[in-house]
């Protein structure tokens, strides 16, 4: 599962192209829709609901409005022919225009400011060219286009003046591109719903990203190795336990536990012991703390439980 995003092999495939020739791996990228204004504006009259679970879990909700939509293609991307699925998330739209307006006002007001000190003559803002290099690094700043606004400037008896106004065209299709994502691949044999299906399950790529920078869990760095090989030695014992975590989430999972391998590890470390010395005994006895109710489920699902004496034992079956 942790290989699923670029892997679409069964075990048996899997194995016989591993013993009788080099695996073949397919890749699933996104490409970003500033590159490709004219794919991705593509009217949604062409995009139709693919047959993915998020899909049919809204359809059970009765919230069919919100379904994900694809316009699949090909094109030309990195010298060879790609399949390309444009996909249409209607709640990532809104949230996205959302944002847009807000910075769309914020640039408006910036620009009243600024045409407030043009028309007062303040020092500094009567060269065109200086007002507009700020207006661009004011869109820098705002992650924003400058071509949303069109500013401009006048000059009469030696005063300068100042006026904007918005681009409604750019602004149009500026909007065109909300809540579009562009997906390659070079797999022209896999379904439109798998490719989504897959690109959707990149979470489980970048969380294990995200796990092997974790100083807690599995801590890639820093690297206190100095030959090659112990540092690859190190970087494969890294692979080896984001795989023991990865298995552990998916035991769990079977277990009906949604819990993330970050969250296990916080819990089961403080699980508690204390060792108790009797006078009659030469030994000390390890006695457990009582568990909460997640470390009693996850302890439950690995066929374990604590009993009133402290003590692990096996759940008998």
């Amino acid at each position: 599962n942790v290989l699923k995003p670029f892997f679409l092999y069964s075990r048996s495939n899997f194995l016989r192209s591993f013993w009788q020739r080099p695996a073949r791996i397919h890749f699933i990228t996104t490409y970003s829709a500033y590159f490709a204004q004219q794919l991705a504006s593509t009217p949604l009259e062409q995009f139709e609901p693919v047959n993915i679970l998020k899909n049919r879990k809204l359809e059970e909700d009765g919230k069919e409005q919100e379904h994900l939509l694809v316009y699949r293609t090909k094109g030309e991307h990195w010298g060879k022919e790609r399949t390309v699925v444009v996909l249409y998330n209607p709640a990532t739209a809104r949230k996205q225009e959302y944002k847009l307006n807000g910075k769309l006002e914020k640039l408006r007001e910036e620009l009243l400011e600024m045409r407030k000190k043009v028309r007062q003559q303040a020092p500094h803002w009567r060269d065109p060219d200086t007002i507009r290099e700020r207006y661009l690094r004011l869109c820098e700043r705002l992650q924003m286009p400058s071509n949303l606004y069109r500013l401009d400037f006048q000059k009469r008896n030696n005063i300068l003046s100042m006026n904007f106004r918005k681009d409604p065209h750019q602004i149009k299709l500026k909007k065109a591109l909300l809540g579009k994502s562009i997906i390659i691949t070079d797999n022209h044999d896999w379904t439109t719903a798998e490719i989504v299906s897959i690109y959707l399950d990149r979470w489980i790529v970048e969380n294990g990203f995200r796990q092997s920078k974790n100083e807690d869990i599995v801590a890639t760095r820093p690297v206190r190795h100095w030959t090659d090989r112990m540092i690859q030695c190190h970087l494969f014992t890294c692979v080896v336990a984001m795989t023991y975590l990865r298995r552990l989430e998916l035991k769990l999972a079977r277990a009906g536990l949604q819990l993330t391998a970050e969250n296990v590890m916080f819990h089961m470390r403080r699980l508690h012991s204390v060792l108790i010395l009797n006078k009659d005994s030469r030994q000390p006895i390890r006695r457990l703390e009582t568990p909460s109710k997640t470390q009693s489920e996850v302890l439950s699902a690995f066929g374990h439980y604590i009993d009133n004496n402290g003590v692990l034992q096996p759940i008998s079956i």
